[in-house]
């Protein structure tokens, strides 16, 4: 039985409410979201932290990120970029990746001598990494990155554009200098309405669920996250179990809480089998 329409209406009233609080970067962000899940359904979530762990060794230890989404994010490089105040859309202009921009640097250059430094760094990194297991990571950040242009047709390939795309080192000398990115030729990208795709989504939803409450749109806290990782009947019983099946976002800092609280309790049946000295 369908929902009542009133249900229906009140949705679709946050969900225009949403939209006049929303940025065009966020429709953005949202689109990436989708997208990158789409592409890592498949794979465990074992692999996905393995994946994790190799780039944040990769990026050094004052540079680790929570998560894939985040180690491929192009829009770390759009200080003051108007999308952030321009209401929704379909269409953004982001700037180079680094491996477009890599096209351009002069061989002499800061720019170029990182990038061959990164290159030979995480070859060594992903030494233990099957040729299949490389090419998949590269696709992950392609999606991350909402690359249409760039093809992997072997190792290298990957390697080279997960070096570029995933530096922290090439993110420091972006913050000291972006004459380079400022140069290479934006990327025009064209997406699906999230705001209508939301709708549509939702209004499904309420065929079989009640309408979302005002508090069912906002992110858990920090603290709430961690919480819920340690003990998930937490989760349901602060009443606000419906937001993970409308959020990415929280759904993957869950995921990542849940694997370090697994790997603890891991680590610590281990420890407590080992023979005293």
């Amino acid at each position: 039985m369908r929902a009542p329409t009133t249900d229906i209406d009140h949705m679709i009233h946050e969900l225009n409410t949403m939209q006049l609080s929303a940025s065009l970067m966020e429709s953005f962000d949202a689109y990436r979201e989708d997208v990158v899940r789409s592409v890592i359904r498949k794979i465990h979530a074992f692999q996905l932290r393995w994946y994790l762990d190799l780039l944040n060794r990769f990026r050094g230890p004052t540079n680790h990120k929570e998560s894939l989404f985040d180690v491929f994010d192009p829009e770390m490089y759009t200080v003051d970029h108007p999308a952030w105040n321009a209401p929704p859309g379909t269409m953004i202009e982001m700037p180079a990746l680094n491996s477009g921009v890599a096209e351009i640097a002069d061989r002499n250059s800061a720019f170029a001598e990182i990038a061959r430094e990164e290159i030979e760094e995480f070859r060594e990194l992903a030494d233990s990494f099957s040729d299949e297991e490389v090419l998949e990571l590269a696709n992950i950040a392609h999606a991350a990155l909402v690359d249409r242009t760039t093809t992997f047709l072997k190792r290298e390939d990957a390697i080279r554009y997960l070096a570029l795309n995933a530096s922290a080192l090439l993110e420091d000398l972006w913050v000291q200098d972006d004459t380079l990115w400022t140069k290479a030729p934006p990327r025009q990208i064209h997406f699906e309405d999230m705001v209508e795709k939301r709708k549509t989504e939702l209004c499904r939803t309420a065929a079989i669920r009640p309408a979302f409450d005002q508090e069912d749109f906002a992110c858990y806290s920090e603290d709430a996250i961690r919480s819920f990782a340690f003990d998930m009947r937490k989760l349901f019983l602060s009443g606000r179990a419906r937001h993970l099946a409308i959020c990415a976002r929280c759904q993957n800092r869950l995921e990542y809480w849940c694997g370090l609280v697994e790997n603890f309790d891991r680590a610590i049946a281990t420890s407590d089998r080992e023979p005293d000295a």
